[in-house]
């Protein structure tokens, strides 16, 4: 089914029973998150059952690549032909929000190249995973061995190369060609995202920036923090106390609340605030794949 047909599909539908069809999605796609999060408590994949530090050849599972087993990189290939790129990277972004909700995996649209098709690093512990796809590889390089839709795929354990990015150009499954083009050609109508852990820095940074600052508390490592919240505070007339800046930060202090959400109650209306709210530090970078060079003939 091609995106104008499934436009004309949903549109038969009405929206009581799209609403219907959408919640026992949710339903079951919560319910093997908490399979998921279940196995992953106890260190063994829900997919296939066993142990993270196991792997049989015989049956690639995708958490050979949480590297907890004797996975080689000669065995990728049998990784790609078993999942495609949607079961990768869903099943990558559970697993490092596992470890830090949103800010281990960088998906920012501000960070990504115009053009990519996508572009996203994910970190858990000391392996970092980059999915890239640029407007090229999505239309197959024509007259090359490469000539059908993919994408690459990069893997770095202690920021040392594991997988590169062009030792592979993974083959699009015809279910992720349908999902991409869906999102890319109809997105008034088609939300994609990678299930109820899936979710990302953009969606992090899509919030409001005042439910944000009402909803976080402080992070006493700067590598857990999915946020850096940076305040701007000028005083109309009276100059500020500077026994009331202290009583803000000792109250931030022992509650864990922003220094930002408590500027009104200890400053009251006689400041001007603004807040800014921007992705930590901590998040990780998005890798970039260098063009190779060619050589003349």
């Amino acid at each position: 089914m091609d995106p104008e047909a499934f436009e004309k599909m949903l549109e038969s539908l009405g929206p009581e029973e799209i609403d219907r069809r959408n919640q026992i999605q949710h339903e079951l796609n919560v319910q093997e998150y908490e399979r998921f999060k279940d196995s992953y408590s106890r260190g063994e994949c829900y997919l296939c059952g066993k142990p993270f530090k196991t792997i049989s050849k015989e049956k690639p599972c995708l958490h050979w690549l949480l590297r907890r087993c004797k996975f080689k990189a000669k065995d990728f290939p049998k990784l790609y032909r078993e999942f495609d790129y949607h079961q990768m990277e869903s099943y990558l972004r559970w697993i490092a929000n596992e470890e830090r909700f949103q800010g281990n995996i960088n998906d920012l649209k501000d960070e990504r190249s115009e053009k990519k098709v996508f572009q996203t690093t994910i970190q858990w512990k000391n392996i970092k995973w980059t999915f890239e796809c640029s407007e090229s590889d999505y239309q197959g390089h024509e007259g090359t061995k490469s000539d059908f839709p993919h994408f690459h795929f990069q893997m770095r354990i202690e920021e040392r190369p594991f997988l590169k990015f062009n030792s592979h150009h993974i083959p699009f499954s015809e279910r992720d060609l349908f999902n991409l083009d869906l999102v890319r050609e109809k997105p008034d109508i088609v939300h994609h995202d990678f299930g109820p852990g899936g979710s990302g820095m953009q969606e992090a940074v899509e919030i409001e920036p005042q439910d944000i600052v009402e909803n976080t508390t402080l992070c006493e490592d700067e590598a857990e923090a999915t946020y850096h919240i940076q305040t701007m505070i000028k005083a109309d007339k009276e100059p500020i106390s500077g026994d009331a800046i202290a009583a803000m930060a000792e109250e931030s202090r022992k509650t864990g609340k922003p220094m930002a959400s408590l500027v009104q109650k200890y400053l009251g209306e006689s400041v001007q605030g603004s807040t800014v709210v921007s992705p930590s530090e901590s998040v990780p970078k998005i890798a970039k794949r260098t063009a190779r060079k060619r050589n003349n003939q």
